[in-house]
């Protein structure tokens, strides 16, 4: 088999870590690792007509770029997932989830995978009315919204959302917090609090109530590459897959390379509270990826359900 020349986004997850250190091939593939954004502010003109191998994008904009006519296909790799009541702050006066009826809440944007997730988990599990929340949102949203009941408010994205909350201009803020400075910032301000104090409890009992850790970001082929070469796409997929459980097996062996004092350990207690969080394929990752997408219907991200034939490279579907 002649090797193709397969871009792929330059990723430091450690479960990815592997392909990038040629550890771990893609049969029929030389990797090109590239620059690329998991996000879609503007249009992604590469991204938007199949022009590219494999990237990295954030799971917000994927069913509605599919829906917009996006040359891509997913692959069942969730290489970033994320918790996400650990991400909604709050101002003095909101004391439990249903405070947040009519609130006005800060965010970056108002289509993300976190922003999605926690808007969803919130009205499915802790009887939010979402209707009525207004959004203050520093990005423009680059995709049409269907929900008419949804407001969004455009602020200038220069803003802080944290200024925005001390001073009692939004109620709430929820936005991935990854600045450690701002994290360190938010923890220390007396006039902001977390909605769920105990979100590593709430997180765990939520994972096992429905049984998947809410996936952030995943893999994405070219349709067009898909279809040149169609075995192409789960070849990947399990050369992913070979990276993660390499990686885990670095942890395992104390060879991880993280600062962390007894990460085996933690490593461990992890597994046996939550299984493996990064789990592959679609089999496994069913109830997350149809709750992903019923909450895009609700939410106004797209018109009706995808079915997973559209969503996903048809070499992965029995994955």
């Amino acid at each position: 088999m002649t090797d193709i020349t397969l871009p792929i986004t330059n990723m430091r997850f450690d479960v990815t870590m592997p392909l990038f250190e040629g550890r771990v091939a893609i049969e029929g593939a030389t990797l090109e690792p590239v620059q690329t954004t998991p996000m879609v502010f503007a249009d992604v003109p590469d991204l938007r007509t199949g022009d590219f191998g494999i990237w990295d994008l954030n799971m917000g904009y994927l069913l509605t770029a599919i829906e917009e006519g996006w040359e891509f296909a997913a692959l069942p790799v969730f290489q970033k997932r994320k918790s996400v009541l650990q991400f909604i702050y709050v101002a003095d006066g909101i004391n439990s989830p249903r405070d947040l009826e009519g609130a006005r809440i800060g965010t970056r944007q108002y289509r993300t995978s976190v922003t999605i997730w926690a808007r969803g988990i919130l009205a499915e599990h802790f009887g939010v009315d979402i209707s009525g929340i207004k959004w203050a949102a520093g990005i423009d949203e680059f995709f049409p919204n269907l929900d008419s009941a949804g407001g969004i408010e455009k602020i200038d994205a220069s803003a802080s959302l944290p200024d925005m909350l001390i001073n009692g201009e939004i109620d709430a803020m929820i936005s991935d917090i990854s600045d450690g400075a701002l994290f360190d910032r938010l923890e220390a301000e007396p006039k902001v609090k977390r909605l769920f104090a105990d979100y590593r409890e709430q997180d765990l009992a939520m994972g096992t109530k429905t049984g998947f850790l809410p996936a952030m970001h995943l893999m994405v082929i070219s349709a067009k590459l898909d279809r040149d070469h169609p075995g192409l796409a789960l070849r990947a997929y399990q050369a992913f897959e070979e990276a993660k459980a390499l990686s885990y097996e670095d942890i395992r062996n104390d060879r991880g390379g993280l600062p962390i004092v007894h990460m085996r350990e933690a490593f461990d207690a992890q597994m046996a509270a939550w299984g493996d969080p990064l789990v592959g394929g679609i089999a496994a990752n069913r109830a997350m990826i149809e709750t992903f997408i019923r909450y895009n219907v609700e939410q106004g991200s797209i018109a009706a359900p995808i079915p997973l034939e559209r969503i996903f490279a048809a070499s992965v579907l029995e994955t």
